[in-house]
């Protein structure tokens, strides 16, 4: 019965098509509680240490669904000036595992005032993707297998910018720069993004309850699939006691959440995004966990 169910999953997925093998989703977190997931430019914007680490779990009512964990550790310079950031993302889809691992170095520089900087950061490690055989329905001794699993270790990088004021950001990164620039072969079993470009504002009011909303516009180019528009909206009640977001994605999905803080340094963040259009029939969509712990 199991095996049947396996066997099941797999025609659904292979019916839906290249939709549904991409990840079209980014974490939810890295829209507003941890940017650097999208953007190596937002390495170390705050003084001093800080860890995020996330949980997204998909599709969870077919076997063999993806999951993926994100753990982050970035630092800040005392002047601001410097920051630094380490990212381990494990990305796991049936038997199919990809783990990275990415160290950054990020400039911001003051322009005018304290109160605008340009941010520039690179990112650069390797990715290591390989098909686990112990939760492989099929022959293990299938020549494909070992031959995916001999590949050598793949290197690659990330570059961001942006532009920051008190209430204003403006940001753009280019992911997989070596796909990019058109110095590989196509390797990755997913749909991998080219390029992101965001822009948010945050309007303020410390004596009210309604502490900050922050509207944000993000544009994301996905290889082999059309281009992504995500609107969102964050709220943050009593300084940061409460949030609350909620991001609309043109692939007719929604990333909606809630989040606390403790004592401004542990951040809990909660989110669910219903499936695509394309999924929708299919099975349920995500769930993802996210914690930040700042050392400020």
């Amino acid at each position: 019965m199991k095996t049947l169910k396996y066997i099941i999953s797999a025609v659904c997925i292979l019916l839906i098509g290249d939709k549904a093998i991409a990840q079209l989703n980014p974490m939810g977190s890295a829209y507003y509680q941890n940017q650097y997931l999208m953007n190596p430019a937002m390495a170390g914007i705050e003084k001093g240490w800080e860890l995020n680490g996330a949980y997204k779990a998909q599709w969870t009512s077919i076997d063999g669904a993806p999951n993926m964990q994100a753990l982050t550790a970035t630092y800040g310079s005392e002047g601001k000036k410097a920051g630094f950031g380490m990212l381990l993302l494990n990305d796991k889809a049936g038997s199919v595992k990809t783990l990275n691992i990415k160290g950054t170095f990020a400039y911001h520089l003051e322009l005018n005032n304290e109160k605008t900087k340009i941010d520039f950061g690179l990112s650069a490690g390797v990715m290591d993707e390989f098909i686990d055989r112990s939760e492989v329905i099929g022959d293990l001794t299938d020549v494909a297998i070992g031959n995916f699993n001999e590949r050598k270790l793949y290197l690659d990088a990330d570059f961001g910018v942006a532009l920051r004021t008190e209430n204003l950001t403006l940001q753009g990164a280019l992911p997989n720069m070596k796909r990019f620039l058109k110095r590989d072969v196509e390797r990755n079993l997913v749909d991998r993004s080219l390029y992101m470009a965001a822009i948010s504002y945050k309007f303020l009011n410390q004596e009210a309850k309604l502490t900050s909303i922050e509207p944000k516009v993000a544009y994301r180019s996905i290889e082999n699939y059309k281009d992504i528009i995500d609107a969102g909206v964050n709220f943050q009640f009593n300084g940061d006691k409460l949030m609350l977001s909620g991001v609309y994605h043109s692939t007719n999905s929604v990333t909606f959440g809630a989040g606390t803080t403790y004592m401004k340094k542990l951040a809990i963040l909660a989110q669910y995004t219903t499936n695509t259009s394309d999924l929708q029939r299919y099975s349920n969509g995500e769930f993802e966990l996210a914690v930040k712990y700042n050392f400020r």
